[in-house]
C-alpha cells in the first residue's frame, strides 16, 4: 500500500501488526482537536509518528513548537517508542471515533517515507522521531513528528536502507531503544 508520504515496501501491509488506538490531544494541540478531520488546523497525515500515552491511547508527543524553516528540534527528540500512523483506504469512521491506525510491528518491515528532516542521510544511519516544521516549501505544513538522524539519547526506531533523495528515504523498522 502506498500513500502520499509513506509506502510499505516489504513484506506488504497484510503481514504487519496494526492497532487502532484512541488519540488524545498533546502539547500544542487544542483540547477539541480532531486530527482525523481534513479541515482541522493540524490534521494527521499518513507517515507521522505517534507515541503511546497510556492504555490504548496515542498522541503526537513532542512540543509541537518549532518554527517553519528551523532545523530539527533536538530538544523534542523521541525518548520513548513511537509508531507509524498509517491510514487504510476507505476508513471513514476515524473522524468520528478518533482512533489512530498505527503499525506496531513486526520488527524488520521496510517502508519508504518522505516525512523526514531534510538533513543528509546515509545508508545505515539510525533514525529517531523529532518535531519538524520543514522548510518554507515543505508540502505538509505545520509541525509534524517525523524521522531524523538519531542523536544521543533518542529512541531509535530503525535504520536507513536507501536514500532516494532529499527528504525521501527507505527505513528498516527495528526499534533499538535509546542511542548512547
Amino acid at each position: 500500500m502506498a500513500g502520499q508520504y509513506v509506502s510499505i515496501v516489504v513484506p506488504g501491509y497484510n503481514s504487519l501488526f496494526v492497532r487502532d488506538l484512541s488519540y488524545v490531544a498533546g502539547t500544542g494541540d487544542a483540547s477539541d482537536v480532531n486530527p482525523f478531520s481534513p479541515t482541522d488546523m493540524r490534521p494527521l497525515i499518513e507517515g507521522e509518528w505517534l507515541q503511546r500515552t497510556g492504555t490504548d491511547k496515542v498522541t503526537r508527543g513532542g512540543l509541537n513548537a518549532v518554527e517553519a524553516g528551523d532545523a530539527k528540534d533536538t530538544a523534542t527528540k523521541g525518548t520513548i517508542p513511537a509508531f507509524l500512523f498509517f491510514s487504510e483506504r476507505g476508513r471513514y469512521d476515524v473522524q468520528m471515533t478518533k482512533r489512530a491506525h498505527i503499525i506496531t510491528g513486526p520488527s524488520g518491515f521496510e517502508f519508504r517515507t518522505k516525512l523526514c528532516t531534510d538533513e543528509s542521510f546515509a545508508v545505515g544511519d539510525a533514525v529517531a522521531v523529532f518535531d519538524w516544521a520543514g522548510t518554507a516549501s515543505a508540502p505538509y505544513g505545520c509541525v509534524r513528528r517525523v524521522l531524523g538522524v538519531a542523536t544521543s539519547g533518542a529512541y531509535v526506531v530503525g535504520r536507513v536502507t536507501r536514500v532516494y533523495g532529499t527528504s525521501d528515504i527507505g527505513v528498516l523498522y527495528n526499534p533499538e531503544g535509546l542511542l548512547a
